[in-house]
């Protein structure tokens, strides 16, 4: 786990106690779906999944290549429960055999016709932590990352999309045109993520997708083998991001946010209010 995953462990509402190696533990950390038992026995994880699971509430992460969702679909806290209910009526999920480092857990599906999941019968799955694959990792990066003033390369942080213009001569007569729509407008709760090693746009609610990311100064920066968009400096904390669409270029307007925030933090409390 890197250093931004280990500082968002320790944040505000998604703080994380320490754990000892019992296998009755509450599971608190990052983890991520490896086996799933159901119609056609136990297979390998057939789509990539990760349980976020704090002493505040449980989200999961799903990737497909660089995006990724964030959803509250468990609508409660991961505690450990046993591997069995006393009432067989009872078709409540079960958490067991869990701790720090993997969790199983067994629920009733009540899916029809899907591949994998029965209907009207349990389901196993089985999560460990420090499993990431490569595009997990970026995303976990960026969305972990405490936001830090850095001189050297002041890109690095949260940015909120204010809205785009074609010229940047326009800027100066868009922006307050920006600031007071805001909130009605199709760019609210819409985010730049940058960090020493990733990239992520982000989207509250909906998503997003991550990359790794090569700086050019400050003034640039490379997604890819040849995306590479340039950074004019309106003042210190509002930035102009060249962004090409089919053969033209259009410009982002950005602002840095400066709450001290993680994104995963932004994204809890986001969609736990909502």
């Amino acid at each position: 786990m890197n250093k931004a995953m280990k500082m968002f462990m320790a944040a505000a509402i998604l703080l994380l106690p320490a754990l000892s190696n019992a296998q009755t533990e509450n599971p608190r950390g990052i983890y991520k779906l490896m086996t799933l038992t159901g119609k056609q026995g136990e297979v390998k994880a057939p789509f990539e999944q990760y349980k976020i699971c704090t002493d505040s509430v449980t989200l999961m992460l799903s990737m497909r290549q660089a995006a990724f969702m964030i959803s509250q679909n468990d609508k409660t806290v991961f505690n450990y429960t046993g591997d069995h209910h006393e009432d067989t009526n009872d078709k409540s999920t079960l958490i067991y055999d869990s701790n720090a480092d993997h969790f199983s857990m067994k629920w009733w599906s009540t899916y029809r016709n899907h591949a994998y999941f029965p209907e009207n019968d349990w389901c196993i799955e089985k999560y460990e932590a420090n499993q990431y694959s490569e595009p997990a990792r970026l995303a976990f990066d960026a969305l972990n990352a405490i936001p830090v003033a850095d001189k050297a390369n002041p890109l690095l942080g949260t940015w909120r999309v204010l809205g785009d213009v074609d010229e940047l001569r326009d800027v100066k007569k868009a922006l307050p045109v920006m600031l007071e729509k805001y909130e009605d407008s199709k760019y609210r709760n819409t985010f730049y993520v940058f960090t020493p090693q990733s990239f992520a746009l982000v989207m509250l609610g909906r998503g997003g997708i991550a990359n790794p990311v090569e700086y050019i100064g400050k003034k640039a920066y490379k997604l890819g083998f040849n995306n590479v968009s340039k950074v004019k400096w309106l003042t210190k904390d509002r930035i102009a991001v060249e962004e090409h669409i089919d053969y033209r270029i259009d410009w982002k307007i950005l602002e840095h946010v400066n709450d001290g925030q993680s994104m995963m933090s932004r994204i809890a409390g986001y969609i736990c209010n909502h």
